[in-house]
């Protein structure tokens, strides 16, 4: 019957929930606690360590299950120690079951609830408490509660939090190792959350806090130091807490503290954490440099890593290829994690070993991919360059891999070259889009087609199975120069008696960047020296042949020669040919005429002989001749003048067509010059006003000499009304071409007069022109383009008529 007694629970015989009384108006410590009380932390403490699952359920379903839960809280501010320290007990071991943690949870994180029983603020009091197995049991507590990311939400945001942490650090180094186990446990939770880690780091004793982590990085203490690893992981995976725990800790005491740890292989989990630690700090440029630093623990712990590869232990390795991995994708990793020479072969243990563990393999391949990745292959060398080839070699590659996977990549880019304004210096720019030739796995390659005089980079790359190396550091070299292509379209522009001029089309000289220019030879013998495409040469005998020939020249030397044969122009061949004509009417020609074949020198211009006399001067190939005689034999001949002198063509003949009006009398302007006296002949006369003596004598002053090669005839005659005023009438129909006075004539308008209107007889003159056959013409002052024009004279001279005394110049006719 006893045993059956010792078996049962203490609930099932007594309900001691019961006895647990909320004191909502409790201001600060417990004055008395009563017997009852004490008996029911007894009975409830028994029954957790006899059969904590029950219990737990059993006080979860009570329906003053919340109320009870801020009666115990409450009990941990009684100054007797055995009370408080079985409240801790109790409360730390409900939140340890997942549905005690919610009702946790539930009861306290209520803001009204808080304000009575305030658990946090409570535990954080307790890690002060002078009684070890209260401290220890609020640990504990504090420990389960931030497993859970409610919970650490419960603590971070809690007003205490910054006190609760310093209180937390201080335990980190307590003789008692559970205590320091459980505070290593709650700083560890509380850096998972980003705001943890901030809240330590900017804590107004950090300096002190961070101090007590690296000192308590004990391996004695397996839990404890696992923890503490993996907190202070968490705190430098950032770069500033990175650099705050350097600054108060020193780099040495951080190092020395990781290879202790790593060092030692009898508790796995320090070795995970320690590995984490040492990846986190590597995950920058700057953590890596810290390693550099501190070069001799860093190659004691990449050693000890690599022992720790050889565990056995599934979690251990993993984390071990992953630290290593880390650490490789910093450039010049390689030496120092190759440092034992023993890696690589380590490695290919790893992945034979743990064959049929997929993130093994993943974590192996990918660290080998990058010690391969970062393995720089030695320069490839030039052994032989040629124009357009160019013969490299380099050395193998050296691995544990299997040689006959092992291929080279050959790399060839160009080399821009750009010089200086103020001095001439070679700036090397590498093209980015470097063009692999070929994949080998010999160790030589030639590189042909490329372009000669031109400058080039050649880099090796190494290919494993697992990945690439990067590419080395660029081979320059230069092809040689070839020598240039032949000139194209050699051919003639132009000969004279004298000189001919030659043209050609520049060859394709891309692959010539030292071209200087072009050597002509005449006859064989050398000429001139040009960078043109044509040249002129002179000084030649008239109608004489010559072979000339035109080769591009180089720094390298002179290319193929291109021939042309030419001959110099005769007399013969410079005169040009007799002009045509492409209208011929009675009294007018349209007279055309061609560029000569060859021309004697530089052109001129043209002169156009008719008859003996020049008609036109200039540059045009055609002209209209006018006014000319029908029925009428012309001459006409064509001049070429240029530099060497006047060529005249064969006369060309041609006759103008026949007038129909055979009676009517008309004198064409290249007629012979005739000695006929000049007739005027009268017309009728006009109305018009009375001219007295004085005017009339004045009038015949006036009257210039008529030309003696003009014949006057009479017209007809017009009538003048005289009901016009004399300052707005004039002669209409009287010669309809003459052009009006210049501008300084006097009289041009006049105002009116008294003078009474009378009947006057005007004479009406109509000018005709004969040809002078013997002009006199000054040719030296002529233009160099100028008409001659076969029409009359300007009317402009002629002889003006005056009506009254008053004008002295022609009004102008309409």
């Amino acid at each position: 019957m006893e045993s059956e007694y010792n078996n049962q629970l203490h609930f099932e015989q007594k309900n001691y929930f019961l006895r647990f009384k909320l004191n909502e108006n409790l201001n600060g410590k417990f004055y008395h606690i009563n017997k009852h009380i004490r008996h029911a932390l007894e009975y409830f403490v028994d029954d957790l360590k006899h059969d904590q699952n029950t219990t737990i359920d059993h006080f979860l379903n009570q329906q003053s299950v919340k109320e009870i839960f801020l009666c115990i809280a409450q009990l941990l501010l009684c100054e007797d120690d055995r009370i408080c320290g079985n409240c801790a007990y109790i409360i730390g071991s409900i939140v340890e079951m997942e549905k005690g943690l919610k009702q946790f949870l539930s009861t306290f994180a209520d803001d009204y609830i808080s304000t009575i029983v305030d658990i946090i603020q409570i535990l954080c009091q307790m890690l002060t408490h002078s009684d070890s197995d209260c401290v220890l049991n609020a640990t504990g507590t504090l420990g389960t509660i931030s497993g859970s990311k409610e919970g650490r939400n419960l603590i971070l945001k809690h007003i205490c939090v910054t006190q609760l942490i310093f209180n937390i650090s201080t335990l980190l180094n307590s003789t008692n190792s559970w205590i320091a186990s459980n505070a290593a446990l709650v700083f560890a939770r509380l850096t998972v959350e980003e705001v943890g880690c901030q809240i330590i780091l900017t804590h107004n004793k950090h300096n002190e806090i961070l101090n007590q982590l690296l000192s308590a990085l004990d391996v004695n203490d397996s839990n404890r130091s696992t923890n503490i690893a993996f907190a202070i992981a968490r705190l430098i995976e950032r770069e500033s807490g990175k650099k705050i725990l350097i600054n108060d800790c020193g780099q040495n005491k951080f190092f020395e503290a990781l290879l202790i740890m790593l060092e030692i292989n009898e508790d796995k989990g320090i070795n995970k954490n320690a590995c984490y630690a040492l990846s986190c700090l590597c995950t920058s440029q700057y953590g890596f440099q810290l390693c550099i630093q501190s070069i001799t623990l860093f190659h004691r712990i990449l050693i000890a890593i690599e022992t720790i590869l050889l565990s056995m232990e599934h979690e251990t390795v993993w984390f071990a290829l992953m630290c290593l991995t880390t650490i490789a994708k910093h450039i010049g990793a390689y030496e120092h994690l190759c440092y034992s020479k023993k890696l690589l072969g380590i490695i290919k243990q790893v992945q034979e070993k743990w064959i049929d563990f997929k993130d093994i393999q993943d974590e192996s391949k990918l660290l080998w991919f990058m010690l391969q990745k970062n393995i720089k292959p030695n320069r490839p060398k030039i052994d032989e360059c040629r124009e357009t080839s160019v013969d490299i070699s380099w050395d193998s590659y050296i691995s544990i891999d299997d040689e006959n996977k092992i291929q080279y990549r050959v790399i060839l880019g160009k080399i821009l070259i750009f010089f200086g304004l103020s001095i001439q210096i070679f700036q090397f720019d590498y093209l980015k889009d470097d063009v692999p030739i070929i994949k080998t796995n010999k160790t030589n390659y030639s590189i042909n087609n490329l372009k000669s005089n031109t400058i080039y980079n050649v880099k090796i790359q190494y290919i494993t199975t697992q990945g690439e190396s990067i590419p080395s550091d660029p081979t320059v070299f230069q092809t040689d120069d070839e020598l240039p292509p032949p000139v194209i379209n050699l051919h003639v522009v132009r000969t004279t008696m004298t000189a001919v001029r030659i043209a050609w089309e520049s060859p394709n000289l891309s692959a010539c960047n030292s071209f200087k220019g072009y050597q002509i030879y005449l006859n064989d013998i050398e000429y001139e020296f040009t960078d043109q495409c044509e040249i002129t040469i002179n000084s030649l005998t008239i109608n004489t042949k010559y072979k000339i020939d035109v080769c591009a020249v180089t720094m390298k030397g002179k290319g193929l020669c291109i021939s042309i044969n030419v001959k110099t122009d005769g007399v013969g061949d410079c005169l040009p040919e007799p002009p045509t004509f492409s209208v011929i009417g009675r009294r007018d020609l349209h007279i055309k005429w061609q560029t000569p074949e060859f021309i004697s020198g530089r052109l001129f211009r043209y002169e156009l002989i008719c008859n003996g006399r020049c008609i036109y001067s200039g540059i045009e190939l055609e002209y209209h001749a006018t006014k000319l005689k029908s029925n009428t034999e012309y001459i006409i001949e064509l001049v070429v003048i240029t530099n060497e002198g006047r060529f005249r063509s064969r006369p060309a003949k041609i006759r103008t067509l026949k007038d129909e009006f055979q009676s009517t009398v008309r004198h064409s302007l290249y007629e012979r010059p005739t000695q006929s006296p000049i007739k005027f002949k009268r017309a009728n006369t006009v109305v018009s006003r009375k001219l007295s003596p004085n005017m009339e004598r004045r009038i015949t002053k006036e009257m210039p000499v008529i030309n003696q090669n003009v014949q006057i005839t009479t017209v007809r005659s017009v009538q003048l009304k005289s009901d016009i005023p004399s300052y707005s009438r004039a002669l209409p129909g009287l010669c309809r071409n003459v052009q009006s006075r210049p501008s300084h004539s006097r009289g041009l308008y006049r105002s009116k007069t008294d003078l009474s209107l009378q009947q006057i007889t005007a004479t009406v003159i109509v000018p005709t022109f004969e040809i002078n056959h013997h002009p006199q013409n000054n040719y030296l002052k002529r233009p160099k383009s100028y008409r001659y024009p076969l029409t009359t004279k300007s009317l402009e001279h002629s002889p003006s008529i005056s009506l009254n005394d008053s004008t002295y110049g022609l009004r102008r006719i309409s």
